[in-house]
């Protein structure tokens, strides 16, 4: 993932966290705005906020995401 990148993601809270983070459903769509690897930290820009997401609860989006928003 690189700056510019459309995500996916699930905000914290909406997913059951005693399970594995990676395997949460990513219900939400914003752009990457940075990517901290050291961290394993994301901040994504989503309906005009910024916000820090762990890095297992992102991944990148791909064209059928952005054609269903």
């Amino acid at each position: 993932m690189k700056e510019g990148d459309l995500v996916r993601f699930a905000m914290w809270g909406e997913f059951d966290h005693t399970t594995d983070w990676s395997k949460a459903e990513k219900n939400h769509i914003g752009t990457l705005v940075h990517y901290d690897k050291l961290m394993q930290a994301a901040t994504v820009l989503y309906e005009g906020q910024l916000l820090k997401v762990r890095a297992q609860l992102v991944e990148k989006a791909g064209r059928k995401d952005a054609e269903n928003r």
